[in-house]
């Protein structure tokens, strides 16, 4: 009776990992159930068991994780779950290593590290940590590589005293430097970052500083907008706070104004492109701009009879259309001409030669006025952020260096002609579109029902997610908070249960808002997401350029955009399910 004396030898494990083996229902595995496991397989186990080291074996493709009461205390907190959990599950953050592995020792081979540097998410919290280990494969019954033994053992302690002591070491070497010779060096450093900044990639040196100064800008702009409109509700009676909160509401807008002008220039606003037809221009524009600029101003559209369609954020379009007719009003003294023409036109190598535009068929967006013009040296600076020939309190210096930043951003080319006395003309080239034009989607209406929407918070800025947090709770609707994505993951995990993740795109740690958004997206049930930003560093876009399945809300927001947006989120979440 072989059988039976295998299946004995099992219930003669030793040790508090042995009864959970014995316990665990491992027919939910490939590995079956333990009354079939094979002769190679217990006495393995056997051995581990009996060893004083962390050791852990990692069976099958898979990597179905067994392990001693030593590697149990390493585990820590994942402790009992990592037992017959995948090992790409169980570590998700070290899973390519330990693909790596896998695929290493199951091929025949070993592999040994002494002190490799990991990090490891330890009660939700990064941690470095450094590790001796030792990888060797195990056969099964038939002598061919079934699994992976592991031996585990931390040398944090060991690694992190030793780099203390090499630094004490760094810092006296660092005395004895020559101090005049790294001057230099700083001095000659700094002179050749100014002669590049000089040079053909000035704008977008000036454009990457703008990106970051527009971020913790509009960081600045949510923490003050979202108190303004708590204290708002907060003294709904007292007219006093409300024409206070009104006005500095009212700066708010302005300077999120000035910070989206800034991440135009920069590239970095995040754009939702669809196909476009020009003949918007004439149809609805044309109106706008009449409004905007005055009866003093005639505005002369000319389109072709079937112009090219183009793939573009439509709002940002028309607002570079308003920002160039803006300006030419200016340049004419508040009178004169406007005129904004399409044109189908075929670009070839001849012409595109020296420009930064590929040779085929685009649509030309032309804004010309008849006003002053420019001379050529101030036509050269025309694009740069800041730059201004008007006034004091006449202006930012950033309307066309906004144009120019979309213009890029949207893969297009921008051009400027002026000679003073004889007007400007300002010319923006955008690639054909083949596609269709989408019909608008309808709008959401109606108040989402609180109390039953779950929402969780992911902000690592304090006073944001407490603004947020206390905006959402007053629309009725059941708030969490978590300062990153490691700790929000670590209460999904936990169990909590939520109809939404309302999350900022950059955050520290080791779990990106792009993977918390795409495991809420994988659930059984999705879950909706959220994102805000102020700057988003191309983290859930290319290019910037949002997917139709992206959904942003851009910083500062006030507690209606919110309101709205969560709406429109739940809502469309109900009507998948």
């Amino acid at each position: 009776m072989p059988f039976l004396s295998d299946h004995h030898g099992c219930q003669g494990w030793k040790g508090e990992m042995a009864g959970r083996i014995r316990a665990f229902d491992w027919s939910l595995t490939s590995l079956g159930a333990l009354q079939h496991w094979s002769h190679s397989l217990r006495s393995t186990v056997q051995l581990m068991l009996g060893s004083p080291v962390p050791m852990v074996m990692l069976w099958g493709p898979l990597g179905y994780m067994i392990y001693n009461d030593a590697y149990a205390e390493f585990a820590g907190g994942r402790h009992p779950y990592l037992l017959g959990c995948a090992v790409e599950l169980g570590w998700p953050e070290v899973a390519e290593f330990n693909r790596g592995v896998m695929h290493t020792c199951l091929s025949g081979g070993t592999l040994s590290y002494r002190n490799k540097e990991l990090v490891l998410l330890r009660n939700g919290v990064p941690e470095n940590v450094w590790l001796d280990l030792y990888y060797s494969p195990v056969a099964g019954d038939d002598q061919a590589p079934a699994g992976v033994i592991a031996i585990v053992v931390e040398t944090t302690a060991h690694v992190i005293s030793e780099q203390q002591r090499q630094a004490a070491e760094a810092a006296l070497r660092q005395l004895t430097r020559n101090l005049e010779q790294r001057v230099l060096e700083a001095v000659d450093a700094r002179l050749a970052a100014e002669e590049q900044l000089r040079q053909s990639q000035k704008l977008e040196a000036i454009g990457g500083l703008t990106g970051g100064v527009a971020h913790d800008f509009n960081n600045l702009l949510q923490v003050i907008a979202g108190n303004l409109h708590l204290l708002a509700r907060q003294e709904a009676g007292n007219t006093n706070v409300q024409r206070r909160t009104s006005a500095a509401l009212a700066a708010v807008e302005r300077g999120a104004k000035l910070s989206t002008q800034m991440l135009a220039f920069a590239r970095r606003q995040p754009l939702s492109p669809a196909v476009y037809n020009p003949c918007h221009l004439d149809q609805g524009l044309g109106e706008l701009l009449q409004r905007a600029l005055g009866e003093t101003i005639r505005i002369e559209v000319a389109l072709p009879d079937q112009p090219w369609c183009i793939h573009v954020d439509r709002n940002q379009l028309e607002s570079a259309l308003l920002n160039l007719a803006l300006n030419a009003r200016d340049a004419m003294g508040g009178e004169g001409t406007i005129t904004l023409c399409a044109e189908n036109r075929v670009l070839d190598r001849t012409y595109c030669a020296g420009k930064d535009i590929n040779p085929g068929e685009y649509l030309r967006l032309t804004v010309s006025d008849d006003g002053a013009g420019m001379s050529a040296e101030v036509l050269k600076q025309a694009f740069e952020p800041f730059f201004t020939t008007k006034g004091a309190g006449h202006g930012t210096g950033l309307g066309l260096s906004m144009v120019f930043g979309f213009v890029k951003q949207s893969g297009g080319h921008i051009e400027m002609f002026s000679r003073p006395g004889q007007g400007t003309r300002v010319q923006m080239y955008f690639a054909r579109s083949a596609g269709e034009e989408a019909q608008p989607s309808l709008s959401c209406a109606g108040r989402a029902p609180g109390g039953q929407a779950r929402i969780l918070v992911v902000e690592d800025n304090a006073e944001v997610r407490s603004a947020a947090l206390e905006m959402l709770e007053h629309e009725g609707y059941q708030v969490h908070g978590a300062a990153n994505g490691d700790a929000a993951m670590q209460l999904l995990l936990e169990g909590l249960e939520v109809d939404l993740i309302f999350t900022d795109v950059v955050m520290p740690g080791l779990i990106k808002s792009t993977d918390l958004a795409t495991w809420a997206k994988s659930q059984a049930s999705p879950i909706a997401v959220l994102f805000t930003s102020g700057h988003t560093r191309d983290m859930i876009s290319c290019n910037h350029q949002l997917n139709s399945d992206t959904h942003l809300l851009r910083k500062p927001y006030g507690p209606e955009d919110l309101s709205r947006t969560v709406r429109c989120l739940l809502t469309g979440q109900r009507a998948r399910m």
